[in-house]
């Protein structure tokens, strides 16, 4: 559905383009002899922004806000075939009900235009009296006015999408900007003031998982078992309570999760090294495991910077039924590379719709259940499709704990006399049924931010549970993430801010308290804990309902 705002600008637009435009065909004598002329430019126009409308109101219910922002624009348009197929496979009833719209509101507007013009070729035609000139005159004018003001021509529906184009385009165009300035002035790496003050054998795996939200993990209280391995490592975890994503969609999280870029500073990321250049030119050697589609926009970019790349994604897309699982071999393999600093970042597919598609068959485990979660959403009033995706959503949580769980264990038995340390973080969360009836990303719930993060690491190994209680409450965001990352290589920096590093003692804890954290523009308010100034918990709620 249209806002308020968007549906004033187009309908004011539509209201002196339809006759301001049209009008000329009753002006010219050339065209006002060709009234078949009149009704297919009044169609045309109307068809645009009805089209328009349609478009708009779309994905302002399934992105939650108008398709202008950055992150809107990287998941249309930096979509592949086989994610467009899924896309529509995901959302049919959504993209049905706006087609089903568009065609109501244009044939409804056709069969007026034809009634209108049986009557008008009953009747004889007069002359175009100078009044009405000038009123065509005036609207016209008052249409092409308008663009003068930026806000309005960019709703002009000929121009909303070429712009939008454009600036996806300008985005990736400086992305091989900064890679081709890189690589023609390596001698300013000396400007990064890259130390490594770690041990002399160090392993960090990144794990980067993909739409999984917190609330839905047993880990974290959910009613349904979906974490039963990381329930049973659960002591010897760090647990990080209250962490939510910068941003709800993968690669506007992901720019700033991998680069000095944050929420004050989103273009940060084309001018400053990523995680992976600043591990490299401190010695490590940088491995890199998808499951997700290589050459993948910027996110391909960064890739390519690793040593050695594996992708186990050789679809079409996002669609292909490859499972996360088959990366446990080349995680094995990269944890025995003989090198002695290693970064490691797996990048998974988690949860991402279509959920059914993430898991084998022998993880189907909630289909169908009839339990406490399932209550919730009926009294929720929650619509049987997304009863049904909950379940599917929930099956691929467990199939992540699995998968993750799995790659916990042969890390902790990875080089048992080396420093090793794995950190599980998703770029993003997801809205399955647990604030409205939606099944996807959501940019104005909490639900779309809400990520679990984890960590094991081997210099931790011993420590008090207060210890442990005092980093796992800490409030963060990840748009710091790489300071985070940073730590756990040893690695410092221009680019390293202790102060944002959560597992450092010099971490601001307040200042993620205290109004730093934002949600589509908005402070983030944590739904399940409250803390003090400290850091610490002063009260702690079951988790978020379903």
């Amino acid at each position: 559905m249209l806002s308020a705002n968007e549906l004033a600008k187009s309908s004011v637009l539509m209201a002196t383009a339809l006759p301001g435009i049209t009008g000329i065909f009753l002006i010219v004598p050339y065209f006002r002899r060709r009234p078949r002329w009149f009704s297919a430019g009044t169609l045309a126009i109307l068809e645009v922004f009805f089209l328009d409308a349609a478009l708009k109101g779309f994905l302002r219910d399934y992105f939650g806000l108008r398709p202008n922002p950055i992150l809107v624009l990287q998941a249309v348009f930096n979509s592949n075939p086989g994610e467009t197929d899924e896309f529509f496979r995901h959302n049919w009833r959504d993209v049905a009900e706006a087609v089903l719209a568009f065609v109501v509101v244009s044939l409804s507007a056709f069969l007026v235009e034809r009634r209108l013009a049986r009557a008008e070729a009953g009747r004889a035609t007069t002359p175009f009296r100078r009044r009405g000139m000038a009123g065509v005159g005036a609207l016209l004018t008052v249409f092409l006015a308008l663009h003068f003001n930026p806000t309005m021509a960019k709703e002009n529906p000929l121009l909303f999408w070429p712009i939008r184009y454009l600036d996806y385009r300008t985005q990736m165009e400086q992305a091989a900007d900064m890679e081709r300035d890189i690589a023609r002035n390596m001698e300013q790496k000396s400007d990064w003031q890259v130390r490594y003050a770690g041990p002399d054998r160090n392993t960090v795996v990144w794990v980067i998982g993909e739409s999984i939200n917190r609330a839905n993990m047993s880990l974290y209280g959910y009613d349904r078992p979906t974490t039963p391995m990381l329930d049973a490592m659960r002591k010897e975890l760090i647990v990080f309570r209250d962490v939510v994503s910068s941003e709800p969609a993968t690669m506007a999280s992901l720019m700033k999760m991998l680069t000095p870029a944050d929420i004050d500073d989103p273009n940060g990321w084309n001018r400053k090294p990523d995680v992976l250049m600043l591990a490299k030119e401190a010695g490590f050697k940088v491995i890199w495991l998808s499951n997700q589609v290589p050459n993948d926009g910027w996110l391909g970019l960064v890739s390519n910077r690793a040593d050695e790349k594996l992708f186990i994604n050789r679809g079409a897309g996002r669609g292909e039924n490859n499972f996360d699982g088959n990366l446990l071999p080349g995680l094995a393999a990269a944890l025995e590379n003989p090198a002695p600093k290693k970064l490691i970042v797996v990048h998974l597919l988690g949860a991402h719709p279509t959920y059914d598609m993430r898991y084998p068959r022998d993880y189907a485990k909630f289909d169908g259940a009839a339990d406490a979660v399932m209550e919730q959403l009926t009294n929720a009033d929650r619509s049987p499709w997304i009863r049904r995706l909950r379940n599917e959503y929930d099956n691929a949580i467990a199939y992540n704990d699995f998968v993750v769980g799995n790659m916990l264990q042969l890390t902790m038995r990875a080089a048992p006399e080396d420093n090793a340390s794995l950190l599980f973080s998703s770029d993003h969360a997801q809205e399955v049924g647990h604030t409205r009836n939606h099944a996807g990303q959501s940019v104005s719930d909490a639900s779309g931010y809400e990520i679990p993060m984890l960590l094991w690491t081997r210099s931790f190994v011993g420590k008090s549970p207060d210890d442990k209680a005092h980093l796992e409450y800490r409030a963060y965001q990840t748009d710091h993430m790489e300071h985070t990352v940073m730590g756990l290589l040893g690695v410092t920096s221009v680019y390293y801010e202790a102060d944002r590093d959560i597992l450092s003692e010099r971490f601001h804890s307040h200042d993620f308290v205290n109004g730093l954290r934002r949600i589509n523009g908005q402070p983030y308010q944590p739904r399940t804990l409250v803390y003090n100034q400290m850091g610490y918990p002063l009260s702690s709620t079951s988790a978020i309902m379903a």
